[in-house]
């Protein structure tokens, strides 16, 4: 009986441990630090033409986008994520005038991690911007804005904890120009602008 309980039990035992390894390997990494880069796009936008009432400035975007981003997935719903962009140039369309943005920002990335790999999701949170003027006519050079986004992730069963993504995010910001107006002097007015970038990225889950 026991030469035929003992092979019996470490084929079951073999067979127990290969399944486990199989369905680990199987599944993709959820919970994990994990670092980034991503290329793409820039867009600027305006609420309005801005600049002095007689001689209004508006700018468009020019360049490229790019972004190194780290965060930690808590599970498959929940992470958080903080993200360096550094935006492309937005120049003036009449004048010399132009600026260079960029962005730390901080916000919780929020989706829903299936089986085989695909994680869409939604991003969240603040950033610290700076715009980097050529010369000072927004009186706020730096300052806060809203941070949101949304895009999806692939992670190849086969290539462990590598990430591949595709996402747009956008800061949003409002801003104070300078105006001068004619029998009312030097004014202040307020404008709603915008950054975005509509990029791809790769990174590693450790």
């Amino acid at each position: 009986m026991k030469r035929i309980f003992l092979p019996l039990l470490i084929s079951t035992l073999s067979f127990h441990t290969f399944a486990n390894d199989n369905t680990d390997v199987s599944q993709p990494k959820i919970s994990g630090f994990y670092a980034g880069v991503g290329f793409g796009s820039f867009g600027y936008s305006e609420e309005d033409s801005w600049g002095y009432s007689n001689n209004p400035i508006s700018a468009e975007a020019d360049g490229n986008s790019t972004k190194v981003y780290l965060g930690y997935q808590f599970n498959k719903i929940v992470g958080i994520e903080g993200t360096y962009t550094n935006y492309g140039e937005a120049k003036a369309k009449v004048g010399n005038y132009s600026m260079k943005p960029s962005s730390i920002s901080l916000a919780a990335n929020l989706g829903y991690t299936f089986k085989n790999g695909i994680r869409p999701f939604g991003l969240v949170g603040m950033s610290s911007l700076d715009l980097n003027q050529s010369e000072e006519l927004l009186t706020d050079d730096s300052g806060a804005a809203f941070k949101f986004g949304f895009g999806v992730e692939y992670t190849p069963k086969a290539l462990g904890g590598v990430q591949f993504r595709a996402a747009y995010e956008m800061d949003m910001y409002a801003v104070e120009y300078l105006d001068y107006q004619s029998g009312s002097g030097l004014t202040t007015e307020t404008n709603l602008y915008a950054l975005d970038s509509l990029y791809l990225g790769a990174s590693y889950k450790f």
